[in-house]
């Protein structure tokens, strides 16, 4: 997944979960799925926006930095998975 995918779902999941602007709202995650896409692969981004889509369904809209945190858990758990490929 690319990260301007991942940004459109966000704003998708956004908008259909919270009263919050989706578009306004994603935009503000999109250097933290850049920074994933360039140390990780798209795998890694899916599973970033799996992660923060799952939090807005569940009704919170993570801040910048609550996402920067998930996102490096994230590449971590790749890396001992998967070598971080």
């Amino acid at each position: 997944m690319e990260p301007e995918e991942a940004v459109r779902q966000l704003e998708y999941a956004i908008d259909a979960s919270l009263d919050e602007t989706g578009q306004r709202t994603a935009a503000g995650y999109r250097p933290t799925f850049e920074r994933v896409a360039d140390r990780g692969d798209g795998k890694a981004v899916y599973q970033l926006a799996c992660d923060l889509a799952g939090e807005v369904a569940a009704g919170d809209c993570p801040r910048p930095a609550e996402a920067n945190a998930t996102a490096e858990r994230v590449l971590g758990d790749r890396a001992y998975t998967d070598g971080g490929a």
